[in-house]
């Protein structure tokens, strides 16, 4: 019974370790228009758009924690980062056309 508990247990830290680790660091560079991108973290790419962590311009937030519409959800938990009653996987502008 022990045993089953504990290998439980590691499997959640081991689980939320891996859905914590769904991030990208992406280093600076330079746009061909001569536009700087700074260093940043963004979500890793996937084929759903309501799990992203948000525009980059909240930079005095932890990526995971950006909050768009302020409804203290994170965007990436947030299946209506914009509060438009439009599901973020089927807004076209997700984030007010940024």
């Amino acid at each position: 019974m022990m045993r089953t508990i504990t290998i439980a247990i590691l499997a959640m830290i081991a689980f939320g370790a891996i859905a914590e680790a769904r991030e990208v660091h992406v280093d600076g560079y330079t746009r061909r228009d001569g536009t700087y991108v700074r260093p940043h973290v963004r979500s890793a790419p996937d084929s759903s758009r309501e799990n992203n962590y948000g525009p980059s311009q909240y930079y005095g937030q932890p990526p995971g924690q950006r909050d768009h519409d302020g409804d203290g959800l994170a965007n990436r938990y947030d299946k209506d980062d914009d509060n438009d009653g439009i599901k973020d996987n089927r807004d076209r502008s997700q984030y007010g056309g940024r």
